[in-house]
């Protein structure tokens, strides 16, 4: 099963702030994150799949073909 970003954050119970305080970045520029994913950096996706404990391949390569 694929989760998305936001569908995994949830699930981990942590809020959009508390994602953007973690990548250092602000509170917007991780919700344009969670929209659309391929906006991340590469070391912003692995921390994200990390923190989270979600397979990294999952959430950023998902909807690619």
């Amino acid at each position: 099963m694929t989760l998305s970003l936001r569908q995994a954050r949830r699930l981990k119970e942590k809020t959009q702030a508390e994602m953007a305080k973690l990548l250092k970045i602000h509170v917007m520029t991780y919700r344009k994150i969670e929209e659309k994913p391929d906006l991340a950096t590469v070391e912003q996706a692995k921390k994200i799949s990390e923190y989270l404990g979600v397979n990294y391949n999952e959430i950023f390569f998902a909807y690619q073909s």
